[in-house]
C-alpha cells in the first residue's frame, strides 16, 4: 500500500528530497514496518545533510550519487549499493546525493525471521547485503529497473514473502519483550525480567541476540526514544513536564541526550527546525507512519 508522503530542500538551495512510505502486505507486517522511497533530486555534487536516528535493523538500496554515513570517530564512509544496517543506539549523520533510496524497516522479530544474524553482530554498524542476504543482486538490479512505487512494493512483498517461507518459526518471546520494552517506564532489568517471564540471564542473552544491545542500554534506548518523539509531538506541553515523566532532572536527559545524539539538546532542536531536518524530525520512533515511526530519511 502507496502511504505517505514527505519533501524537504537542503539549507542551500537545491537538492530536494521526496520521501514515500509505503505498507508490506498483510504477511509482513509483522516483520517489516515499512517501506519507503526518498528521490534526491538537484546538481551534480549536491547534497542532503539528515540524521540516522536510533532505530532497527534496515535494509537499503541506493543508485545515483553515492551516500556517506558518519562511521566511528567522525569518519565518513561509503554506503554500498546494497546495504544491511544492524540495529542503532546512536545517531549517525548521513550525506545523500541525487539519486534513489529503497528502505525496508524491519522490526525486531523481522530481523530475527528474515535476517537470522545475531543482531549484535551489526549493532550500530553498516555491511554489504549480498554478505548475508541471499539474491540481493538480483533484487537490487531489479528495482533498479523499475521508477515506480507500486512495482518496488511488488518486487520487495516477493523476495520478503520468499525468504518468510523458507525461514524458521518465529520465536514468540521476541515480541513479548519488545512490548515490555517499548512499554516499560524506569524498570531495571531484573523487573523486566520479571515481566516477561525470563531470568535476568535469559533476558541478557535474548536482548543482544535479538535487539543488538544489552538490557539495560535497551530500556535506555527506548526511554531516549520515546521521550525525543513526545518532545517532537508536544502538543503545547512544556518540555520540563515531559522531561520529568522520564528523567530524574534536566541534566539527567541532557546527559542522556548528548550520550545517543552526539550534541545538546539546543544544538539538535536548532538544526531540526532547519530543512532538510524536518524530514528526520517528522517520524522518529520505530515504526510505520500513522504508528509515530521511524525516521523519515535516513
Amino acid at each position: 500500500m502507496i502511504g505517505e508522503r514527505f519533501t524537504s530542500r537542503s539549507r542551500k538551495t537545491g537538492p530536494v528530497a521526496n520521501v514515500r512510505f509505503s505498507r508490506p502486505q498483510r504477511e509482513l507486517v509483522a516483520f517489516i514496518s515499512t517501506y519507503y522511497s526518498v528521490e534526491i533530486s538537484g546538481s551534480a555534487g549536491s547534497e542532503i545533510e539528515d540524521f540516522i536516528q536510533p532505530e532497527w535493523g534496515e535494509l537499503r538500496f541506493h543508485s545515483g550519487g553515492d551516500s556517506n554515513v558518519a562511521a566511528r570517530e567522525g569518519r565518513f564512509a561509503t554506503r554500498p549499493a546494497a546495504a544491511l544496517f544492524g540495529p542503532t543506539s546512536r545517531v549517525r549523520l548521513i550525506h545523500g546525493r541525487p539519486g534513489v533510496l529503497t528502505a525496508i524497516s524491519f522490526t525486531p522479530q523481522g530481523w530475527a525471521h528474515l535476517v537470522r544474524v545475531n543482531a549484535a553482530i551489526l549493532a550500530d554498524k553498516f555491511v554489504a547485503a549480498a554478505s548475508i542476504l541471499s539474491g540481493i543482486g538480483t533484487l537490487d538490479a531489479a528495482l533498479a529497473g523499475v521508477s515506480d512505487d507500486e512495482a518496488r512494493v511488488q518486487l520487495l512483498d516477493a523476495y520478503f514473502c520468499a525468504r518468510s517461507a523458507a525461514g524458521p518459526p518465529c520465536d514468540p518471546r521476541i515480541g513479548v519483550v519488545a512490548a515490555a520494552v517499548n512499554a516499560a517506564g524506569d524498570v531495571k532489568v531484573r523487573e523486566l525480567a520479571h515481566r516477561v517471564g525470563m531470568t535476568t540471564t535469559q533476558l541478557t542473552r535474548g536482548a543482544q541476540r535479538w535487539f543488538g544491545f544489552p538490557t539495560k542500554t535497551l530500556l535506555r534506548r527506548q526511554r531516549f526514544v520515546r521521550t525525543l518523539a513526545l518532545l517532537h509531538q508536544s502538543n503545547g506541553r512544556s518540555i520540563g513536564r515531559i522531561v520529568d515523566e522520564s528523567y530524574y532532572d534536566q541534566s539527567h536527559f541532557n546527559r542522556e541526550f548528548r550520550y545517543f545524539m552526539g550534541m545538546s539538546p539546543r544544538t539538535y532542536f536548532l538544526r531540526s527546525r532547519q530543512p532538510p531536518m524536518g524530514l528526520s524530525t517528522a517520524i522518529i520512533s520505530n515504526s510505520a507512519p500513522g504508528d509515530a515511526g521511524g525516521s523519515a530519511w535516513h
